[in-house]
């Protein structure tokens, strides 16, 4: 890969999670970002500099408050649809990681043992050549995250509890902030379904149909044989109402 990266990031998900949440307590992002490097438990400035910085680049992009996966906690305050918003927020930045799944992950079952070398053939692959430390921050994110989970010695792709809220609102986020007609193809050709933990387009339209008859949208259907939903609120209503699947 020609724009990879030296080396994958250390994956600081518990501090990353309880930063989100302390984010709510700040008006100003620069007092926020004081706060987070402060209150790092890392003895090194420098580890706890860098991150500062990852924290940021993840889940405040535009540098400020509140953040999306913020929002989210503010309304539902439930740990399992925060980490799924978070999850593809690391994954939009983090391309290698997103690589893996995208190619080693979804392309076989859950469950599915993964042979011994996978990982350091994808790193020498991705890399030139074998990084231990890239090894095991890709194994460490990719368990954190909901995606591999190991038994004894060997790893195993693992199924991730349906997304269906947190996928709704990212959905509406990332193409209906107001109402409006998006197509399926349109939909599935994002990475945000399987970013989020969706294993094949088929769970996504049966969520896609149980939001329209949940009223959540308000239709889903096939005209012209093209496949596509209606949304039903904005993105702002969706969080005020606290809607969810």
């Amino acid at each position: 890969m020609s724009s990879t990266a030296s080396t994958l990031q250390d994956f600081p998900w518990k501090e990353s999670i309880q930063a989100v949440k302390d984010s709510l307590r700040f008006d100003s992002y620069s007092a926020f970002v004081e706060h987070v490097f402060n209150t790092l438990p890392q003895n090194s400035p420098q580890t706890r500099r860098r991150y500062t910085n990852l924290i940021g680049r993840w889940f405040f992009p535009d540098h400020q408050l509140p953040s999306l996966p913020g929002r989210v906690w503010a309304v539902y305050g439930d740990d399992t649809l925060l980490r799924d918003v978070m999850r593809v927020c690391v994954l939009s930045q983090e391309p290698i990681v997103a690589a893996f799944i995208e190619r080693l992950i979804l392309s076989v079952p859950p469950g599915t043992e993964l042979q011994a070398d996978t990982f350091r053939t994808y790193i020498e692959e991705t890399y030139g050549e074998f990084k231990r430390q890239s090894h095991q921050r890709l194994t460490r994110t990719l368990r954190e995250l909901g995606f591999i989970a190991r038994v004894g010695q060997t790893w195993f792709t693992q199924a991730i509890p349906c997304p269906s809220t947190a996928f709704l609102i990212l959905l509406h986020e990332r193409f209906a902030p107001t109402p409006r007609i998006v197509s399926l193809v349109q939909i599935l050709a994002d990475p945000l379904w399987w970013q989020i933990g969706y294993h094949a387009p088929d769970e996504v339209r049966e969520t896609l149909h149980d939001a329209a008859a949940a009223g959540l949208i308000a239709r889903f259907v096939t005209v012209d044989q093209l496949e596509q939903i209606t949304t039903r609120y904005t993105l702002d209503e969706w969080l005020n109402r606290r809607l969810r699947l």
